[in-house]
């Protein structure tokens, strides 16, 4: 091979590394790039571009592996150029080798990671195209190289050594204060970790959207009317039953029936999962919650219908305290003056935590439900009771169910001396 042919060869080599070095600048860079995504929209450039910053350890290790096969391509090449024609032509191979590898550093390595830094978003998109075809070769063998390495360290690295301690529960939740208060961690990320600890304890019940709330349609209900209930249903899932809606024959996803032309219900017709009111979230999503197209029914210990569950309810339940929705601020009204207006599906123990009061639930999760326990009937609109010391005053009926209730406190015995 002459020097002519050599020279070519590393030249397209370096050039190779170049991009190389530059992608993997860029995708350490891949999470700071949200401005470029901001500004490309929805697009095939947004796309590609969160493809990347999803997961990009899997980019990154793409290049890993193929930096190191050109560097070592380089080197071997590099060295029989310095000892071969170079020496040849009475070139000093000490002097040689390092002209040779200054070059290589400053234009394989410095100059594309300083443009990389600069342009990260510029430089992703380059490397889609270099490293998404050579996926084919490069994730085996970075598999391969995964499995050797844990098989070398089992083998090599002294059994005596201690290995790390998992941490337990109190201590990470110490750490997180600990970043609390040296202001690492707001107040609002705080509350989504500890939420995110306290699902361990949740059950299927706590996250389910309730009975009462379902779409339900009958199965014999006429096709002008069955078509009318999934054309506007509020719910993506509508629960199908047959003689009493304890008689569930399926669930249809209005979603998947709209986008195929509203077909014929029952070919979308699909059983759905049935769980214990008190099984546990996680296992719930490990067994029956794989995607969000799978809804799951919970039934109460009759067999009954209780509710469903997706994991969309789930997500909604850890983000409740952190990242509220927006008409949560609407379920506890201040109307002055002790009353106030409560939505009729307010949790108690939501009520507890803004109001300071403590009502005797039995086992009721809402306003709503306990007002309907302790009547006994389905209340009328302007109805009222008292409860633990609360006055109460149903405002608004639909459908056998309340949907918002008015609240008065009675002074507390202080209160009421400061206000003589």
């Amino acid at each position: 091979m002459s020097l002519f042919v050599a020279s070519l060869i590393y030249l397209n080599l370096l050039l190779i590394l170049a991009v190389v070095s530059a992608s993997e600048t860029a995708i350490h860079s891949a999470r700071d790039v949200e401005a470029q995504l901001l500004a490309a929209g929805e697009g095939t450039v947004a796309r590609k571009l969160r493809a990347i910053t999803a997961n990009p350890f899997a980019q990154l290790h793409r290049a890993l592996l193929l930096s190191a096969a050109l560097n070592l391509a380089l080197a071997a090449l590099g060295l029989w150029i310095v000892t071969g024609p170079l020496l040849n032509l009475g070139w000093n191979p000490w002097v040689s080798s390092s002209v040779l590898f200054l070059a290589t550093v400053l234009l394989g390595d410095m100059t594309p990671k300083f443009f990389a830094a600069r342009a990260p978003s510029v430089v992703l998109l380059g490397s889609l195209r270099l490293l998404n075809p050579l996926r084919n070769v490069l994730d085996p063998l970075a598999s391969f190289a995964d499995r050797a390495t844990d098989v070398l360290l089992q083998k090599f690295v002294t059994r005596h050594v201690k290995s790390r301690l998992p941490v337990t529960r109190d201590e990470f939740e110490t750490l997180v204060e600990m970043r609390q208060e040296q202001g690492l961690l707001d107040s609002d990320e705080s509350a989504m970790i500890h939420e995110a600890l306290d699902i361990e304890s949740l059950t299927v019940r706590d996250c389910m959207i309730p009975r009462v709330d379902l779409a339900l349609m009958s199965s014999e209900d006429a096709p002008a009317k069955t078509t009318a209930i999934l054309e506007k249903s509020a719910s993506r899932f509508v629960v199908v039953y047959g003689d009493t809606p304890d008689s569930v024959e399926g669930v249809i996803d209005t979603s998947t029936w709209k986008l195929t032309n509203r077909p014929e219900w029952r070919t979308l017709l699909r059983s759905p999962a049935f769980v214990p009111e008190t099984m546990p979230v996680l296992e719930a999503l490990d067994h029956h919650l794989q995607n969000d197209d799978q809804p799951v029914l919970i039934a109460d210990e009759y067999g009954g219908l209780e509710g469903m569950i997706t994991r969309r309810e789930i997500a909604d339940w850890l983000l409740y305290e952190a990242a509220p929705w927006h008409g949560e601020a609407a379920e506890i009204r201040d109307l002055g003056g002790g009353r106030y207006l409560l939505d009729g599906g307010t949790r108690l123990d939501h009520l507890q935590e803004e109001l300071g009061i403590e009502l005797d639930a039995g086992g009721i999760d809402t306003i709503g439900g306990l007002v309907f326990n302790h009547l006994g009937h389905v209340p009328k609109q302007g109805e009222r009771l008292t409860i633990d010391g609360a006055d109460i005053k149903v405002r608004r009926i639909v459908r056998a169910r309340i949907q918002e209730v008015e609240l008065r406190l009675k002074p507390k015995p202080a209160d009421a001396s400061a206000a003589i």
